[in-house]
């Protein structure tokens, strides 16, 4: 309020316009030309209790200095006026306690919340179910628990405003970097519009959606600039690393494993989970979220020694279930994994406890419950390999191009794309992703029931081609590095 009131004042006012605080609502800033004053208003009577022009404004407008010296008028912030304001308010006969303010949440209940509710099942607003996503909750997690945004939590959601949410995206923005504050904008955003919408009278967000009035950020030059070099480095290393590399990877993998014992001992989950995502090209987050109920180790409609797998929609990214026919080399990484994990849980005297899951994490982490290995921790064991971790300084990965488990995704795709004869749009079906060039027919927006849901919304039969070809060349350039089929 005070600092669009100055400003009007500053730039002058042909009107009177009066803005009238929201505690105490007979205190009362009113612009008139370059002048703002503070007033005390009743049904009868108007009282002057000083300017809010600052001496830095009224300095740069001689008339406003002379005339405020003049008149003997003090300059008054916003607490020096309501303290003012009290005493002038009692004077006059009316009770000093200022009108009792609406109910408000603060920004930390704002955000806690939010974190429950996106982290139940919701539906949009054409009926649709939406599946938590680990992902986002993770993400809005870290967000908003960024120094520069958790010092807020006790900020009441009635007096935050514009200039507040614009003041967090700039500490953001330059405290980390310009998806910090994109991050911050859309979560806050999201989170104000749900509680506007759903929750308007617990949390007080009951007038304008002052958030949407927020300035927008650019892109320093020099933030540009290094986007730039990244996306060529990133179309470079995928250009980079064939299905040659991958072989050569999971070779170095085996050894690596086979030299670790005791408490270094790689555990099953990230041992076979590498190989599951090199062979299935899933996305490191959701790729060994497979549970043991969706994986058939014999596909009654499929080839002779296949299985096949089904991601539920909850670990989707397109929040839509998604099946691989899995080969012989997948079914046996599948039991090797599970035989595994049941040892490594006898090693730890837990003889009675099972999973759900196919790559199950860690039995010692006993204490996160049971959830699938995540790709975090392939990503660490990758570092490892590298020498990147405390404890391993040797780099066993030497000579091969630099990757990621995204790019490792992106192999796949290209070698079906490019070394195979199969149709167009196979690649976009392995990898559940639309590459560029590679268009799918209409079949894909056949209902997801019974036969059409097998035959043709998920194409079984034209993925099967695939995956033999796919599964074919990882396994041969495994061998060529020198690698020994895995037991």
């Amino acid at each position: 309020m005070v600092k669009d009131a100055l400003k009007l004042a500053q730039n002058g006012s042909d009107d009177i316009v009066d803005f009238c605080d929201r505690l105490q609502p007979y205190l009362v800033l009113r612009v008139r030309g370059h002048v703002a004053s503070w007033l005390v208003k009743t049904r009868v009577r108007t009282l002057k209790i000083g300017d809010a022009m600052p001496s830095a404004v009224s300095a740069r407008v001689p008339s406003l200095r002379k005339r405020g010296s003049a008149v003997g008028e003090e300059f008054l912030g916003l607490r020096e006026a309501r303290e003012k304001a009290k005493r002038e308010w009692a004077r006059m006969g009316n009770p000093v306690e200022a009108p009792e303010e609406k109910p408000s949440w603060t920004w930390g209940e704002l955000v806690e919340n939010y974190k429950t509710y996106i982290s139940g099942m919701r539906e949009d607003s054409s009926g649709h179910p939406i599946y938590p996503s680990a992902e986002t909750q993770s993400d809005v997690r870290q967000i908003f628990g960024r120094k520069e945004v958790a010092r807020h939590t006790d900020l009441l959601l009635s007096k935050a405003n514009e200039d507040w949410f614009e003041d967090v995206q700039k500490e953001l923005h330059e405290a980390y970097n310009y998806d910090a504050y994109r991050k911050f904008r859309a979560y806050g955003s999201a989170a104000l519009n749900w509680a506007a919408a759903y929750r308007r009278k617990e949390s007080g967000l009951t007038g304008r959606k002052w958030w949407l009035l927020a300035e927008r950020r650019r892109r320093t030059e020099d933030e540009v600039t290094e986007k730039v070099e990244r996306d060529r480095t990133r179309a470079r290393r995928k250009a980079d690393f064939k299905v040659e590399h991958l072989g050569m990877l999971l070779a170095a993998h085996e050894r690596f494993c086979a030299s670790r014992t005791g408490n270094e001992r790689v555990s099953a989950g990230v041992r076979w989970g590498l190989w599951w995502d090199s062979l299935t090209g899933h996305r490191r987050g959701s790729g060994t979220w497979v549970a043991r109920e969706d994986l058939e180790l014999k596909d009654p409609r499929g080839e002779s020694g296949w299985g096949l797998a089904v991601w539920q929609p909850e670990v989707m990214k397109t929040q839509n279930p998604f099946a691989l026919p899995i080969p012989p080399l997948g079914l046996h990484i599948a039991r090797c994994c599970m035989r595994d994990w049941k040892l490594a849980a006898e090693r730890a005297d837990l003889w009675k406890r099972d999973s759900k899951w196919v790559f199950a994490s860690r039995v010692m982490q006993s204490e996160a419950g049971d959830i699938a290995v995540s790709g975090s921790a392939l990503a660490n064991h990758i570092r490892n390999m590298r020498g990147l971790r405390e404890g391993n300084h040797r780099d066993v990965l030497r000579g091969i191009p630099h990757f990621s488990m995204h790019i490792i995704r992106s192999t796949m795709g290209d070698y079906i794309l490019d070394e195979t004869d199969l149709p167009p749009g196979t690649a976009s079906l392995m990898i559940g992703h639309e590459i560029a060039g590679d268009r799918r027919n209409e079949l894909d927006r056949v209902g997801q029931t019974g036969k059409r849901w097998y035959f043709q919304a998920q194409r079984i039969p034209e993925k099967t081609k695939a995956m033999e070809a796919w599964s074919e060349a990882l396994l041969a350039a495994f061998k060529k590095a020198g690698g020994i089929y895995p037991d």
